[in-house]
């Protein structure tokens, strides 16, 4: 097999964070995004609740409003009280194969490195400039911030495969 290209769907930026009655999930409070259902992978530990810069994995809907998030990294800033929530949005990127875009909404297919693990899923996002879009095939780069629970942002297509 040839090289695989760096795919990736990840929001990064400043959320709250506190455990639920749930032992399983975090809350998680961001300008933009509410979850009580936040799934930590691997090693996420929270030191208490509070302000965390945070990586996560982020899933769309078919209209580009985030429906699930895991918890990748979470880096501690600060104790805040429950409710206490940053003013910068969550910013997200999104290398994949791009699907093109459809009534305003742009759609890449990320293909994680391991395909037998987790399957190539689709992401979509709300395309603030629908008119520039490229035109479908390829690897693209989108990019953009989170606002009111949806993915709002821009796409270029990427020479070479890689970003």
């Amino acid at each position: 097999m040839g090289a695989h290209p760096v795919h990736q769907a990840l929001l990064e930026g400043v959320a709250h964070l506190s455990p639920t009655s749930r032992a399983r999930y975090l809350r998680l409070e961001a300008r933009g995004l509410f979850t009580a259902r936040a799934l930590p992978l691997g090693g996420v530990r929270l030191r208490g609740p509070g302000l965390y810069r945070v990586h996560l994995w982020p899933r769309t809907d078919r209209e580009g409003f985030v429906v699930g998030v895991q918890v990748v990294k979470a880096r501690f800033l600060e104790e805040a009280p429950v409710g206490a929530v940053p003013g910068e949005p969550l910013r997200f990127r999104l290398v994949g194969r791009w699907l093109g875009a459809w009534e305003g909404l742009g759609r890449i297919l990320v293909v994680p490195q391991d395909p037998l693990e987790v399957r190539p899923f689709p992401v979509r996002f709300l395309l603030r400039r629908p008119g520039e879009a490229p035109p479908p095939g390829g690897l693209a780069l989108a990019r953009g911030v989170l606002r009111s629970g949806r993915l709002v942002g821009e796409v270029v297509p990427l020479e070479g495969g890689s970003p």
